[in-house]
């Protein structure tokens, strides 16, 4: 198979906000001013309302466009934010959300169009984007490993790091049963527990391994008790004890990255999986090990900028989780799929 290669920054240049909200395009408001104009307590995450409100505001500074394009692969985050853009903007608002192979959820709102294939999208937004348009791209499993077809290697970059620190802190510690800890931490049932954090999930998967508290005891006291009370009353030991720490000091200082360290090997990692295997490597194992800029996500973009459109990028991992003064996930040359 014959890979086209390009980079992230190619179409988006330094049009991006990480989950800081501060775009790397330094002409743009950050955060902290946008904080005080919107009378803001703390940082919102994607799934607030206040986000979409800080998003648009940066975008209104950046360029006049006459309507808004989002392109995600969540029926939950992504959608959300269609929905509340659409509330705050005074431009239309129109959504796609793709995942490969999905059973796709109800959907009553003619603004945002639910596709489980990938293929279909540039059909999808070729009649919504034009020279006035600005269109937003989720980065992770959305520009980068589609989801649903390329999603696991951004996945396993995290368990990677994870798994990186579990060897750092533990003598010779069982991978499998670590990663099968790390799984039943991170579902569901502890979502309300974790509020969906990798930085919280990486740190109480390190504690219960370690064996100060059992997995049913944590289980007991997550349905009734907060992650704060957890982490501020458990007693461990060093080394695990300078990384509980580190949480805890985040915490008290309400950082938006808890687990700073697991962040920085998470971007190693990350960075590890992009255009490391060779291009006559089976395509199953490309797809499931290697992380592919999505094929039909490029050919919509690149369209989008020679028509006049504006791209700006989003992703709700943190700044130190995608870039630092040597390497950035923006800049890595990826294979392109298809």
């Amino acid at each position: 198979m014959t890979f086209r290669y390009a980079t992230l920054s190619d179409l988006l240049q330094n049009n991006v906000v990480f989950r800081e909200l501060n775009p790397l395009n330094s002409s743009l408001p950050n955060f902290e001013k946008l904080k005080t104009e919107l009378y803001l307590q703390s940082l919102p995450r994607k799934k607030d309302r206040e986000y979409a409100k800080v998003l648009y505001r940066i975008l209104k500074s950046l360029e006049d466009f006459s309507n808004i394009v989002y392109i995600g692969d969540t029926f939950l985050s992504d959608l959300t934010v269609i929905k509340n853009l659409k509330k705050c903007a005074n431009e239309p608002v129109f959504g796609v959300i793709t995942s490969e192979g999905a059973n796709l959820p109800e959907n009553d709102d003619a603004f945002v169009v639910f596709s489980d294939k990938w293929a279909n999208l540039p059909a999808l937004v070729k009649d919504k984007i034009n020279g006035g348009s600005l269109v937003i791209i989720d980065l992770d499993k959305t520009f980068i490993g589609a989801n649903g077809r390329n999603h696991l290697p951004i996945d396993k970059a995290r368990t990677d790091a994870i798994v990186a620190l579990a060897k750092n802190i533990f003598e010779a510690p069982n991978e499998e049963d670590f990663l099968k800890l790390y799984q039943k931490i991170h579902s569901k049932e502890f979502l309300a527990f974790t509020a969906d954090n990798q930085d919280i999930v990486s740190i109480l998967t390190l504690i219960i391994y370690s064996s100060v508290v059992s997995f049913e005891e944590f289980a007991h006291f997550a349905k009734t008790g907060t992650f704060e009370e957890f982490i501020d009353k458990i007693d461990v030991k060093e080394p695990l004890l300078a990384y509980v720490n580190e949480v805890r000091s985040n915490l008290k200082l309400n950082m938006p990255t808890l687990f700073p360290t697991f962040r920085k090997i998470e971007l190693e990692k990350t960075i590890g999986r992009m255009d490391f295997l060779p291009v006559d490597a089976p395509l199953n194992e490309l797809l499931s090990e290697e992380i592919l800029i999505t094929g039909e996500v490029y050919e919509v973009a690149d369209r989008a900028l020679e028509k006049g459109a504006v791209l700006f990028g989003v992703s709700d991992k943190p700044e130190i989780a995608s870039f630092n003064d040597r390497v950035s996930i923006l800049n890595q040359r990826m294979k392109i799929y298809p």
